[in-house]
């Protein structure tokens, strides 16, 4: 997802998904054209750390391990 597509889904300014990219190294998965393409998990992940108050962790992967524990906890 471009940085403008996921600003229209998580309500934010194109610049601010791109600074939380650079900010906390989301994970790029290419090109389109002259706009880099975003994991939109990962940057819906960042939203969510942000939004709620929590740190925002380093990789990527640790990102990934805690979506999985939230979801764990939900199905709980």
């Amino acid at each position: 997802m471009t940085a403008r597509q996921a600003a229209e889904r998580l309500e934010r300014e194109p610049c601010t998904i791109r600074k939380w990219a650079s900010r906390y190294r989301a994970r790029v998965l290419g090109r389109a054209g002259r706009e880099t393409v975003y994991d939109y998990a990962d940057l819906a992940t960042i939203e969510w750390c942000i939004w709620a108050g929590h740190p925002v962790p380093a990789t990527p992967y640790d990102r990934d391990e805690l979506r999985a524990a939230r979801r764990a906890a939900a199905a709980a």
